[in-house]
């Protein structure tokens, strides 16, 4: 632990990742344990009105299996223990409802009713919103396009960005070449050179062949989301996804994360599939199972982000993980100054077949 860290308080269901380096561990229950309403392949608030994976609209009822396991309470029962510990607890829970008591409300808060019951619902599990008879064909920008006012469902641009539900998201509300809010923001003194006003522009990366890095670190890592996993989801936990051999690799007892590497460079490191490599740059580094593919082009690696676990050979944070978590090789700044999203999508890092030793 480094900085001014007092202490660290993980709500968990696994032993897993950054649960081990809590000084306080809150059980939480799986979902078999607890009752939950949703909507299926619903991305939610991150993605507000967007679903995905199927042709309609599945709303599913998550329900209660067993009681929650050992010590393990669900997300709301814990919560709602902070709250009575803090004297809200009757406001938290809205007179003390439980999570079976919500789940039926916010059905009801819902048209579902207009469709099923609550008891036909709780006994079937699910049900298939059926598809408007007259439902009207609204393809994406068209009202843009037309200079009509947006009419379809999506959630781009945001109806708060726009004056009267026309334009998008610009200050203008049209397509901009010359952004005219970073062109505002660098007047008011705010200069980013790359997040530049006239755009798009070819900015070299901070980290790609053209870097000062990269005589030292000479191959391109990227990282996208998993294919198999849903993000942490699914993997490690003893989950059946491991023996998935493009997901994790079985070598000498151990599922080592996948990195693929192409052939070119492999051969020039002595490198074959199935062997254990070490990936590293001055972040620190990672013992991965090589993947040899003419997949990825000469001068780039290609390993998923988002493994479950966090397993060093020696100290935390001063040894190789053993587990794949390659985001600890990737950058901490953002894509630009001021901008605040991750960069941690792409970073230079050497690759060298690895003989069970650390330098």
């Amino acid at each position: 632990r480094e900085g001014k860290v007092g202490m660290v308080v993980n709500q968990s269901i696994w032993f897993e990742g950054e649960a081990r380096f809590a000084d306080i561990i809150l059980p939480a229950c799986t979902n078999f344990e607890r009752w939950d309403i949703s909507e299926f392949a619903n991305c939610s608030g991150y993605i507000p009105h967007t679903a995905t994976q199927c042709n309609h609209r599945i709303i599913t009822l998550q329900k209660k299996c067993i009681e929650p396991l050992g010590q393990s309470k669900s997300d709301y029962d814990i919560f709602r223990m902070f709250a009575e510990r803090l004297g809200i607890g009757e406001i938290f829970t809205m007179g003390g409802k439980d999570e079976y008591q919500w789940v039926k409300d916010y059905f009801h808060a819902t048209d579902l009713p207009k469709i099923i019951s609550w008891e036909e619902f709780e006994k079937k599990g699910y049900v298939v919103v059926p598809f408007p008879k007259d439902h009207k064909s609204t393809p994406a920008m068209r009202w843009f396009a037309e200079g009509r006012v947006k009419d379809t469902p999506d959630w781009g641009p945001h109806p708060a960005d726009t004056v009267g539900l026309k334009g998008l998201q610009t200050s203008t509300g049209k397509i901009e070449f010359v952004s005219s809010s970073l062109r505002r923001f660098e007047e008011g003194g705010n200069i980013d050179p790359e997040r530049p006003v006239m755009g798009p522009q070819y900015i070299p990366s901070w980290e790609g062949h053209r870097a000062p890095a990269y005589s030292k670190y000479p191959l391109q890592m990227v990282s996208p989301h998993p294919r198999f996993s849903f993000h942490t989801m699914g993997d490690s936990k003893e989950s059946w996804l491991n023996e998935v051999k493009d997901h994790r690799m079985l070598v000498d007892g151990h599922r080592y994360w996948v990195m693929r590497i192409n052939t070119k460079d492999a051969e020039a490191r002595g490198i074959k599939t199935g062997d254990l490599i070490r990936a590293y740059n001055d972040r620190g580094e990672v013992i991965l199972a090589a993947w040899v593919t003419e997949r990825v082009p000469p001068g780039t690696v290609h390993s998923y982000e988002s493994c479950a676990d966090y397993l060093p050979l020696g100290e935390p944070g001063y040894s190789p993980d053993t587990s794949g978590c390659v985001n600890i090789l990737a950058p901490k700044r953002y894509i630009t100054p001021t901008s605040t999203g991750m960069a941690n999508n792409s970073c230079l890092i050497q690759v060298e077949k690895w003989e069970g030793k650390t330098k």
